[in-house]
């Protein structure tokens, strides 16, 4: 019997192949994710859209700052042919972070009062200190994962995710509970952004020490691998600053209130990403530095994308247009607004769902000097877009030409990194509106039964036949994606 199910699984999913991969730390992730949604109704209720603020602004602190912590030299690791040179980047890459948070710890305990007062953010003032404890935690885990990436331990990743959700819940609804609020919220973040960091080493170091690299070898791979710091990892923050400045205004701007609410329609609109995107991305990682050499880059980045992007649209589009009501039954009628908010980023959502994993071809292909002028345009357009808006109207029409002006950046920089990889303009334009045009078309039943506010039977019977039709589409879609890594 387990032979059989061994044959089928090998028949469907060939050792070796993406979709394998793919599947293990997919695997892993829809179970994490399944715990944070059933978890959420109850979060929700326990803290309010003031409590999710003050984590919303912490997770964008301390995601901005894990950008910088080890000059992203942990991204280098699945990229050099030889062993040695991978083990002399894990050191370096946990030194350096060693160093940067023993230097932001002592600079929030004697000066972080005023800095964050002076930043707008006075509302992580009595959690200071454990803006180090989240940096140090996921700098580890990011370092850990991109060795175990280069391993293809991608089992063992999907592990990670679900010890990570299961310790993240536990902490976030024992402490709301207990009345540690929003205490609970934030070591609930670190716990679910850093768990697992026992596993994915017990898995690495399985039958070996530590690596021991030299120090010419740690000099070598700094040398040659200096763009990381020079260029990616100013870029990297950018991206970071762009993706997670949002709650940072919105606080400055209007109130935490204001904040959680935006966190929380991101956090739900993100959910197909964090799902199945962030899966599909490690692998491609992994492959697409073996591709560069192999030269068979230009299809698999094209692949890749159009698959992305035809995973990630159709249902992000569908969940973002029914967020207002769904939010409200599901999370409680003071989330009602966050729906709005979901309305208005949708579709920069969806396509970032797409673009972010296809990122990394800008370090493959060295250019990452590129990456940085490109960061800086996308990063002053968006404050720019969100200042115009909270001019005009308020945080809903700031939020909405935030995501406007995300999107249209994005599509550009989506189309040239393509370019550079080999692909022609005109062939991705063609794939862009074909993947436009069929989630469109499978929008247009859903979203015209809720427009005309017909029976809910009928709303029902719509969104199923869109969704049994998307799901049938993208099981062929995931059937035919990948082959055999070599």
């Amino acid at each position: 019997m387990k032979g059989s199910i061994a044959n089928h699984l090998n028949r469907f999913l060939p050792k070796g192949s993406a979709l394998r991969h793919v599947s293990l730390v997919a695997g892993g992730t829809t179970i994490a994710q399944g715990i944070n949604i059933a978890i959420m109704p109850l979060l929700s209720r326990i803290y309010s859209p003031e409590d999710f603020g003050v984590m919303a602004v912490y997770v964008s602190v301390t995601s901005i700052l894990v950008e910088v912590s080890g000059f992203r030299y942990h991204f280098a690791i699945p990229l050099p042919k030889d062993e040695r040179y991978a083990n002399a980047l894990v050191i370096l890459s946990f030194f350096l972070q060693a160093v940067f948070v023993a230097f932001i710890s002592i600079v929030l305990l004697f000066f972080g009062k005023p800095i964050l007062a002076k930043l707008s953010m006075e509302v992580l003032i009595p959690y200071r200190l454990l803006i180090p404890i989240g940096v140090a935690g996921m700098g580890v885990y990011l370092t850990l994962t991109q060795w175990a990436i280069r391993g293809k331990m991608f089992q063992t990743i999907g592990q990670t995710r679900i010890t990570q959700a299961l310790s993240g819940a536990a902490t976030m609804a024992v402490l709301g509970l207990a009345g540690f609020k929003p205490v609970g919220l934030l070591l609930g973040t670190i716990m679910s952004r850093a768990g697992g960091i026992t596993t994915l080493l017990t898995g690495l170091l399985k039958g070996k020490d530590l690596p021991h690299p030299v120090k010419s070898d740690i000099k070598r791979v700094a040398l040659r691998y200096r763009k990381f710091p020079m260029y990616s990892t100013w870029t990297g923050m950018l991206n970071t600053i762009g993706r997670q400045i949002m709650p940072i205004l919105l606080v400055s701007f209007y109130s935490p209130h204001v904040a959680g609410l935006f966190a929380m329609a991101q956090r739900l609109l993100h959910l197909p990403s964090v799902f199945i995107g962030q899966a599909i991305g490690q692998v491609f990682l992994q492959r697409a530095s073996v591709a560069r050499h192999q030269g068979n880059l230009k299809e698999l980045s094209m692949r890749t994308y159009t698959t992305l992007l035809r995973l990630g649209l159709f249902p992000i589009l569908l969940l973002s247009f029914f967020a207002p009501p769904v939010f409200a039954y599901v999370l409680g009628e003071r989330w009602l607004d966050a729906g709005a908010f979901a309305r208005v980023l949708g579709p920069w959502i969806a396509f970032a769902f797409a673009y972010s994993p296809m990122s990394t071809l800008f370090s493959i292909l060295d250019r990452q000097g590129a990456a940085f002028i490109s960061e800086v345009a996308y990063l002053t357009a968006r404050v720019l877009a969100f200042w115009a808006g909270a001019k005009l109207g308020g945080p809903l029409l700031a939020a909405a030409f935030f995501g406007i002006v995300g999107l249209s950046v994005l599509f550009l920089r989506m189309n040239y990194i393509l370019a550079v990889a080999g692909n022609d303009y005109r062939h991705v334009l063609k794939s862009n509106l074909r993947t436009f045009l069929e989630a469109g078309l499978l929008l247009v039943l859903p979203v015209f039964s809720l427009l005309l506010d017909l029976h809910f039977a009928i709303i029902g019977i719509a969104l199923l036949l869109s969704i049994t039709a998307f799901s049938m589409r993208t099981f062929s879609l995931l059937k035919t994606f990948g082959g055999k890594t070599r």
